[in-house]
């Protein structure tokens, strides 16, 4: 896990420090605006190990000039790891051996995320690089399904004990603590507010740790 947060972190930080300079070429030329402001944006992006896509929208305003507060919902599509997808796999073959039918095995754990946090801001004018982070929840979902018998999520870990009671056994959705750490680069051009960062993100209180990492891009509205 250690090895595979290296391999992610490394390009994010190179890709971090090229759009900053990007960022304030593109800035150069265009008014000066105001260092407090605040923001409405909208986000998509990708969670790493696997990859799986996800969105967010993101509200934010100055509580000093460098410092801002900002809320944050994500929804993402699948934050199953794959350690439990090749299991499915596995056991989806082993079935077929067994019974002579085809068995296709396959799972996501569907997640929704809020977020209160903070930002600390570097720079002026219209480009600022940031730190920032915070805590909320996350309510999670798990779907484990066969090609042809649909639903099997009780019965796989019922009969087979693949997976954690928790989720798999949950009659709805489970709602988890979460906290997440962020850096980025945010860049204002008028009323437009555009954003790229990186985002670590743990879930707490799971029968296995759940951690995930995200590179997304937004697009918002500076008020």
């Amino acid at each position: 896990m250690h090895r595979m947060r290296s391999v992610v972190l490394i390009p994010v930080l190179a890709l971090a420090a090229t759009l900053t300079v990007t960022a304030q070429a593109f800035a150069q030329g265009t008014e000066a605006v105001p260092d407090e402001y605040g923001y409405v944006s909208a986000h998509a992006g990708a969670v790493a190990g696997p990859t799986a896509p996800a969105f967010g929208v993101e509200y934010g305003e100055h509580i000093t000039r460098s410092v801002q507060a900002y809320l944050a919902l994500s929804y993402f599509e699948n934050l199953m790891q794959q350690p439990l997808r090749d299991d499915l796999t596995t056991l989806g073959t082993s079935l077929s051996a067994v019974t002579g039918d085809p068995w296709q095995l396959s799972g996501r754990d569907r997640g929704v995320g809020f977020i209160a946090g903070g930002k600390y801001l570097f720079g002026g004018g219209n480009v600022h690089p940031y730190v920032g982070g915070g805590g909320g929840i996350i309510s999670l979902r798990r779907e484990v399904t066969d090609a042809n018998l649909g639903d099997v999520r009780n019965a796989v870990f019922n009969d087979f004990s693949v997976g954690e009671a928790a989720l798999s056994l949950a009659p709805a959705s489970l709602t988890r603590p979460l906290v997440e750490a962020a850096f980025g680069v945010g860049v204002v051009k008028g009323n437009a507010y555009f954003d790229i960062g990186y985002r670590y993100r743990r879930a707490f209180h799971l029968a296995n740790t759940l951690d995930f990492s995200e590179l997304s891009g937004g697009v918002g509205y500076k008020f």
